[in-house]
Formats: C-alpha cells, sequence, structure tokens
C-alpha cells in the first residue's frame, strides 16, 4: 500500500548498507528484508553474518506533511523505551538513533531484532490470549506508574516544552490541530471551533495531579509476543511514539485492547461515572480529529478521512447531549 502514502520511501540497499557502516562497522549483511508496513515510516530487517539481526526504521520524507508532534516521533520513542527500561516494562532496545537527517535525508533509528509475533498475527492461540492480555494490562498498569516533571507529548516535555495542567496540553494539541485541518482545506473553522468551545468549556474533566505516561496507542500490533517452553508470554510493548504525560484514562479511550481480561491484569480502574465517559469521548475526538488529518493528507485516503470527520462529529453530538 505503500504507493498510497505521500510521506513514505521504502530504503534502498545503499541506504541499508550506509546505516550498517556507521553503526555496525566491520560487520557484513548476509540479507535485508522489508517488514510489512511502511504508510509512515518504513523497517527493514538486517541480518548480519555473525553479529545477529537488529530492525531499521526510516522516517517519513515529507516533513511539511506532518502534524506538529509527529516531526519528533523517533526522539520521542527512544524517550519512552528508556524510561519503560527502567521501569520493567519489556520493549524495544534502541541501539541507535539519528535526527540530523545527514546519512538519509530522514530521521531513523536502530532496534534489536526480538524474536516474536505481534499479538495480531493468527499464529497466536486463541486460547493463549486471555492470559496475554491480563499481562497487557498488568504492564499497562505499570506503564502508567512512569511519571514526568509536566504535562504533554513526551518529545515537548522532555525539552522543557511541556504544560503545568493537562488540559492546557490538550488545549494546545487542538489548536495545532485546527491550523493544520484549516491550512490542508480538511475541515471548515467554523465546526473546528465548536470542538475548541467544547473542550474549554469542559475544562474541569481533565483536572489531573500527576503527569502518567500513556502510550495512546494501544492495539494488538503493537505488543509483541513469544512462545516459551510452557506458555505465550509479552516480549515488548512498542511504538511508543505518540506518547504523552497525562491522564492513564487517554489510553481506555480506544477500543482496541479494552476487555475483561486487560482490565484484570490492570486491576482498579476509576469509576464509570458520567463525567467520565464524557472525558473518554473527548480523548476520542481528539484521536479521531488527528486521524481526519493523516488520511487524506498524508495517505491519500479521502474516504477515511471523512469516516473520522463523522466519528469526530458523532462524538461531538454524545458530549452535547449530556
Amino acid at each position: 500500500m505503500i504507493e498510497t502514502s505521500r510521506i513514505a520511501r521504502p530504503l534502498t540497499g545503499e541506504e541499508v548498507r550506509l546505516v550498517a557502516e556507521r553503526h555496525f562497522p566491520g560487520q557484513k549483511i548476509a540479507r535485508f528484508t522489508a517488514l510489512k508496513g511502511g504508510l509512515f515510516n518504513n523497517t527493514v530487517r538486517i541480518d548480519f553474518e555473525n553479529a545477529g539481526s537488529v530492525v531499521l526504521r526510516a522516517g517519513p520524507v515529507r516533513p511539511d506533511l506532518l502534524l506538529p508532534f509527529e516531526l519528533h516521533l523517533m526522539a520521542a520513542e527512544a524517550e519512552v523505551d528508556r524510561l519503560c527500561a527502567a521501569a520493567g516494562v519489556p520493549c524495544s532496545e534502541v541501539l541507535a538513533l539519528d535526527t540530523d537527517k545527514t546519512l538519509l535525508g530522514r530521521d531513523y533509528m536502530v532496534v534489536r531484532c526480538i524474536d516474536s509475533l505481534p499479538l495480531c498475527d493468527p499464529a497466536v492461540p486463541a486460547e493463549a490470549k486471555p492470559a496475554l492480555y491480563r499481562e497487557v494490562g498488568r504492564l499497562t498498569a505499570q506503564f502508567h506508574r512512569i511519571t514526568g516533571p509536566a504535562f504533554g507529548r513526551v518529545y515537548d516535555v522532555t525539552h522543557e516544552n511541556g504544560c503545568a495542567a493537562w488540559a492546557d496540553a490538550l488545549l494546545r494539541e487542538f489548536s495545532e490541530l485546527r491550523e493544520c485541518l484549516l491550512s490542508a482545506h480538511v475541515m471548515e473553522a467554523a465546526a473546528l471551533d465548536e470542538i475548541g468551545a467544547a473542550f474549554a468549556e469542559n475544562r474541569a474533566l481533565f483536572a489531573v495531579e500527576k503527569p502518567a505516561l500513556i502510550h495512546t496507542d494501544l492495539w494488538e500490533g503493537n505488543i509483541l509476543v513469544r512462545q516459551n517452553a510452557e506458555s505465550w508470554e509479552v516480549a515488548a510493548i512498542i511504538d511508543g511514539d505518540r506518547a504523552y504525560f497525562g491522564d492513564p484514562d487517554y489510553d481506555f479511550a480506544t477500543p482496541w485492547m479494552i476487555n475483561p481480561d486487560f482490565l484484570a491484569g490492570y486491576g482498579e480502574t476509576p469509576a464509570d461515572t458520567p463525567a467520565r465517559r464524557k472525558k473518554l469521548l473527548f480523548y476520542r475526538l481528539l484521536c479521531c480529529l488527528t486521524e481526519a488529518y493523516i488520511w487524506p493528507v498524508e495517505y491519500q485516503n479521502e474516504q477515511a478521512g471523512l469516516e473520522k470527520q463523522q466519528e469526530v462529529a458523532s462524538c461531538l453530538r454524545e458530549i452535547q447531549s449530556m
């Protein structure tokens, strides 16, 4: 599907060789294989003859089309992995990170290859999934116990550009989204202003004391699992590049991982109140608003973008009715 993306470009053999020579001098490449996906980043597995395997991921080639927070995703992911490793949450091991764009003309990172499968792979047996979901729930709770010094995207916080309040971080994100959606002629100002007013009017919903690390993209594709001698286990939680320091409830706003087994592993969650349901709708609205930009502008999929706009409108109507 890479031909539908305006921002991705496959890695060439010469680019793979340049990265290997810079970071693994003297190691001979046995083979390299493009991995699935590729609408945003482009990823290859590099197998060395005598030094194991690594995964090279290169970022987008059109920064002019990216949302502001997407400009620093690899640096953010490296920081999230550092925090997770220190907290005992299994994650990627970053071997190299380059954000100066002098070698490939774009950001790239190299991580150690984990012998595993994504949880969504058909080879993972259905009977193994309940225990795996409980383990993901436990690890997510551990993830949420990591805290930061301020609220906002991880990159911003680590570069002393965070916010003192979670509501301010959300409103800043919305303001940046609004400008991008208007500049790309994706949505009208009136519709966006209505959303902004709803956020401002409900600011009290976002009163959060501690800036907890939240993943924001928990789904089976970002959970790596492997089979050991007797059972399956979680090998890593990956792709934390879009993480925030914010409200743990944000990770409950999308339905992809939330089921009884996940909740059993996670432990205690806030009570199901009208205020919490309304807050989760706001988080879902913000996710859909982001995708309403990404699908048509970055991936040339107008239909998917329109569907996300419809979901945004649906969330807003439900919020206004509460």
